[in-house]
C-alpha cells in the first residue's frame, strides 16, 4: 500500500504558479517528471515546489518507488496539462523516473494513488488520461514508449481500486534531522551542502565539530521520511555515516 504524505505549497507561493482554486476535478492526468538525475525522487520534487519552483509549472502529487507527496490540495488549478481544460479540470500526478529509483514500483504506486483519488473525487476510470491527451506532448514518455503500456497501467489502477480505502497516511508527525559524519575540510562539507541544497532541494547547514565539519539537514516530518533522507545521502555517496536526531 502506498504511503501518501503532504508537503503543501503555501498559498502565497501557490497563487504564483496556479490559476487559483475552483478546480472542477473531472480528470486525473498522469505525467512523468522526465528528470533522470540521481536523487530526483518525490521528496526532491515536492521540496522544489514548496521552496518556489523557478519554472512556470505546478502539479498536485509526485510519486516515486517509495511514496507519494502531495503539494497542492485538489481545489488548486495547477499548471501541468498544457491546456485550459486539463489545468482547470484535472488533478495532476507526476511519476518520478530518477535513475536510482525503481520505475516499475513507481508506476505501481502511481496506480494505487490514482485509484485512491478516483474514489475520493468520484472520477471514472475513463477520465484517467495521459498528459498527451490534452496537449499532444510526448508525456508520460516512458509509458508511451512501451516501458509500461497504458492499457497495463489502467489494469493496475482497476486492480488497486478495490483496496483504495486501505491506503495509509503517514502518522508520525515528530520532527527529525539528519547529521552526516565529519569532513576533513570546510570545502568538502560545502561541496556536499551544494548537492543537498540544489539537487535535492533541502534546507541544510554546515556545523563545526572540533577541527572538522559536518552537515545538518532541516527537519523531516516522520522517522520514515528522515530515514529515506539519510538513505539518499548514502546512495549518492555524499557521506558514509549518517545519524538521525529528534527535535
Amino acid at each position: 500500500m502506498i504511503t501518501i504524505r503532504k508537503k503543501l505549497v503555501p498559498d502565497i507561493q501557490a497563487n504564483k504558479v496556479t490559476y487559483g482554486k475552483a478546480n472542477t476535478r473531472k480528470f486525473i492526468v498522469v505525467h512523468e517528471t522526465d528528470n533522470t538525475r540521481l536523487g530526483a525522487d518525490a521528496d526532491a520534487h515536492a521540496r522544489l515546489q514548496y521552496n518556489g519552483n523557478s519554472r512556470s509549472a505546478s502539479w498536485h502529487y509526485t510519486v516515486d518507488d517509495k511514496e507519494a507527496v502531495q503539494s497542492f490540495e485538489h481545489a488548486w488549478r495547477c499548471w501541468a496539462a498544457g491546456s485550459n481544460t486539463g489545468n482547470n479540470e484535472g488533478i495532476q500526478i507526476e511519476v518520478c523516473v530518477n535513475s536510482d529509483g525503481n520505475y516499475q514500483k513507481a508506476m505501481q504506486n502511481a496506480a494505487e494513488l490514482v485509484a485512491k483519488v478516483m474514489k475520493d473525487e468520484n472520477i471514472p476510470i475513463q477520465n484517467v488520461v495521459q498528459h498527451n491527451h490534452f496537449s499532444g506532448k510526448n508525456c508520460p514518455r516512458n509509458m508511451r514508449e512501451g516501458k509500461i503500456l497504458w492499457s497495463k497501467f489502467i489494469t493496475m489502477v482497476k486492480n488497486a481500486s478495490g483496496n483504495a480505502q486501505q491506503q495509509k497516511l503517514a502518522i508520525d508527525n515528530n520532527k527529525y534531522r539528519v547529521l552526516t559524519g565529519t569532513y576533513g575540510t570546510r570545502q568538502a562539507a560545502e561541496n556536499v551542502l551544494d548537492v543537498l541544497k540544489h539537487r535535492f532541494g533541502w534546507v541544510v547547514y554546515i556545523e563545526p565539530d572540533g577541527a572538522k565539519w559536518r552537515i545538518k539537514t532541516g527537519t523531516f516530518t516522520g522517522m520514515a521520511v528522515a530515514q529515506a533522507g539519510a538513505n539518499k545521502i548514502k546512495t549518492a555517496k555524499l557521506a558514509k555515516v549518517t545519524n538521525i536526531v529528534a527535535e
